[in-house]
């Protein structure tokens, strides 16, 4: 391969490689501190999979969605408590097949 050509192509991958990291929220996005706790140990493959324990995001715990609660029709209103999944900024993810928090 010819310098000219080497040397674009590692201008190339430098520039994407840092595009990439200041494009990307870097900062912690997993159970941080006191992370809401789980409830279900059922098998997980989706973030779908998972929610809070209540509906509109207050509740103050993840579990399974099979175990969680159903929500078709409630209305939220759009408040925020102290201490539930939502105003913690966290959000029910499945990891390692389990379902977690995964909070900012």
């Amino acid at each position: 391969m010819c310098r000219p050509v080497l040397v674009r192509l590692l201008t190339l991958v430098m520039g994407v490689t840092l595009g990439a990291l200041a494009g990307c929220d870097v900062g912690s996005l997993g159970p941080v501190g006191d992370s809401p706790p789980v409830l279900s140990t059922k098998t997980c493959y989706t973030d779908d999979d998972c929610v809070a324990d209540a509906c509109c995001g207050l509740g103050t715990a993840v579990t399974h969605a099979d175990e969680g609660p159903s929500c078709g029709g409630v209305t939220c209103t759009g408040g925020c408590p102290a201490g539930t999944i939502d105003c913690g900024r966290c959000i029910p993810v499945c990891r390692g097949d389990r379902c977690a928090a995964a909070c900012q």
